[in-house]
């Protein structure tokens, strides 16, 4: 507990730091840090509608934030959440559109059930050409997303396309009972949220009081130790490669099913991506991973605010200085917490 309550300060730290530095960077850009400052929180939580909007983003990048989490604490660099999370939501939406007559209360859990299912599958496939072809994780997860892109695109234009649709490039919607119940329906707030709050707390759980989940961080800390155990590596790192996928592709799910209800050609937003810096935020501890995906989110909604807003007669807000910010993050991060502790407590 004492290393969930360090990771946690030195996460909040960080993030303090970072919108430090994204002001700065803005004043050097020429941006009044004041008007910044007031734009961006407004933008942030200026009222229920932009509150929702940011814990709606927070969301998915809680869910892959924690599939990251759990493959680092075994040692697998599982790099391929943005393509876990894409076929997840790609399952999801191929299920979710043909549960029309289902009841509600059986077509949702399928919904989520079949990202979670294609989620494990993808990243299963890494764990193969890791443990059978000795192939490194980093490269096949890497790869496996750009196989992922072309997948969504091709079954969009293909087998899943809309009939309605004159170009072809978007998906179906998915019936009213596979779509997740909204917290509140004027603010578009879906269960989603709450899923994944359980699911971070599931995870400290499994982690912290289980014995797969000691073992497996023996696993990521001392492989030979390990071996030496009589563990059976192998399957720690095969189970931490599904768990890591199915919580990417249970992401991708709940996005289908509480938010857009359809894929695009080019569906995704990066949320795998942007879940590493959020897992190293948090320094692969779970409880503090809920605070760095909400900071993320807050970055990403924040920026997009300035973007459309009156600062004070200054040119409007580029982007670039967001992903400035989140490197500005990580790098404080590893500075001000240091390594992250996969032995110690979560």
């Amino acid at each position: 507990m004492r290393h969930a309550v360090r990771a946690l300060g030195a996460s909040m730290a960080a993030a303090a730091a970072g919108i430090a530095v994204l002001l700065a960077v803005a004043w050097l850009c020429g941006y009044p840090p004041a008007a910044v400052l007031r734009v961006f929180a407004q933008s942030v939580a200026g009222g229920a509608d932009r509150l929702s909007a940011t814990l709606l983003v927070a969301c998915p990048l809680l869910l892959t934030g924690l599939g990251v989490c759990v493959a680092f604490r075994c040692g697998v660099w599982n790099i391929g959440a943005e393509g876990q999370y894409l076929v997840g939501a790609l399952a999801a939406c191929a299920v979710g559109i043909h549960l029309g007559t289902w009841p509600a209360w059986v077509a949702a859990p399928l919904t989520l059930l079949a990202g979670v299912v294609a989620g494990a599958i993808w990243a299963g496939l890494a764990a193969w050409l890791k443990l059978a072809r000795r192939v490194q994780e980093v490269l096949s997860t890497i790869l496996l997303n750009f196989v992922a892109i072309q997948l969504v695109a091709i079954m969009v234009h293909g087998p899943l396309a809309d009939p309605l649709s004159a170009q072809r490039d978007t998906t179906s919607s998915i019936a009213a009972a596979a779509r997740l119940p909204l917290l509140s329906s004027r603010h578009g707030l879906h269960a989603g949220v709450a899923i994944a709050l359980l699911a971070a707390v599931g995870a400290w759980f499994f982690l912290r009081h289980t014995v797969p989940g000691l073992r497996l961080r023996i696993v990521g800390a001392n492989p030979i130790a390990a071996r030496l155990a009589r563990l059976p590596v192998t399957g720690y790192t095969a189970g931490a490669f599904l768990l890591s996928g199915a919580l990417a592709g249970l992401a991708g799910a709940v996005e289908i099913a509480g938010n857009s209800y359809y894929l695009t050609a080019r569906y995704g937003a990066g949320y795998g991506y942007t879940a590493i810096a959020v897992a190293m935020l948090a320094r692969l501890s779970p409880p503090a991973i809920v605070p760095a995906a909400l900071f993320f989110a807050m970055l990403d909604t924040g920026v997009r605010g300035l973007q459309h807003a009156d600062l004070e007669g200054a040119a409007s807000f580029p982007t670039t200085l967001t992903f400035a910010a989140q490197g500005g993050v990580v790098l404080l991060v590893a500075w001000l917490a240091g390594p992250p502790k996969r032995t110690g407590e979560t």
